[in-house]
């Protein structure tokens, strides 16, 4: 009876697995350079030992940490040079994570020997040149991915356009560019590659909000871009605890700067005060020693 019992728990915990797994693998864009490695030999050597690097960088961190969702490979000093760069969404488990790559590696390795590719998934982004890359934010191929399906609701296109509008301004300024919101109905994340700062993922994020914006009223919308990606839907597609409260970064620059403005203008006020003081006891002072001279 115990074996029976111990069968049936492990049976509900592989099922439990199954269920919950989802590496978000739908295919939204991908593209292979026009030139093909001059030494294909040492290109497919060199080329599976980045990937290979990818895969050991991802496994080998902590599967709670942004490490496990996020890592660049390089094999600078070879006859056909190789530089990849994958990332996963936030939202995602490790495991999906890694899932994600393994299909990833399926549709890249379709472009053969092209000296460089990407494909682009729901859940993750794989892509690698013959030349380093990592700062790149926009590139050619960046687009809107629309359903085709629209909304019943009369203030969903509404709704959608808002919130993307926020996650452009706020999650330029958020630790590791990743930011999940959830507001009137619509469910949507921003993601910039790690590799690019605060201003790169902006001017991305920028291009990535214009591309969507056509997409409402349909119920599920993305942009996809060499450094950044986009996602709206009526339907949750992240785990409900990823949110983040977006108001505080949406105000943070003007409340820096007008912080800054009224410190300077009290501090100017307490300046002249102060020397109004000095003046006025300097004066009192001076009329005192005159008068003990007379």
């Amino acid at each position: 009876m115990h074996g029976v019992y111990c069968f049936v728990v492990v049976v509900v915990l592989l099922w439990e697995s199954w269920v919950t797994a989802d590496p978000q693998t739908t295919l939204l864009n991908s593209g292979c350079s026009q030139y093909n490695a001059s030494d294909t030999s040492a290109f497919v050597t060199t080329f599976n030992e980045t990937l290979t690097d990818l895969r050991y960088s991802l496994s080998s961190k902590a599967a709670d940490s942004s490490a496990a969702r996020f890592a660049t490979a390089q094999r600078p000093r070879t006859a056909e040079p190789v530089y990849a760069l994958f990332q996963c969404r936030a939202y995602l488990s490790s495991a999906d994570c890694l899932d994600c790559l393994s299909v990833a590696e399926v549709g890249i390795r379709r472009c053969g020997n092209a000296k460089g590719a990407r494909v682009i998934y729901d859940g993750c982004i794989l892509r690698y040149e013959g030349s380093i890359f990592f700062d790149q934010t926009t590139d050619i191929g960046n687009a809107g991915v629309c359903n085709g399906s629209a909304a019943s609701d009369a203030g969903f296109s509404e709704a959608a356009k808002a919130l993307v509008t926020d996650l452009t301004i706020a999650t330029p300024r958020i630790s590791g560019f990743f930011a999940a919101a959830e507001r009137g109905g619509v469910f949507a994340v921003a993601q910039c590659v790690e590799t690019v700062n605060e201003e790169g993922c902006a001017q991305c994020l920028t291009v990535a909000g214009a591309n969507i914006d056509g997409c409402p009223p349909d119920t599920d919308g993305r942009a996809v871009d060499a450094g950044c990606f986009m996602r709206y839907s009526s339907k949750s597609f992240f785990p409900a605890n990823q949110t983040v409260d977006l108001s505080q970064f949406l105000s943070s620059g003007k409340s820096n700067n007008k912080g800054a403005i009224i410190g300077g203008g009290v501090g100017g006020i307490c300046g002249l005060l102060l020397l109004a003081i000095i003046a006025l006891l300097w004066v009192k002072r001076s009329r005192k020693r005159q008068g003990v001279r007379t």
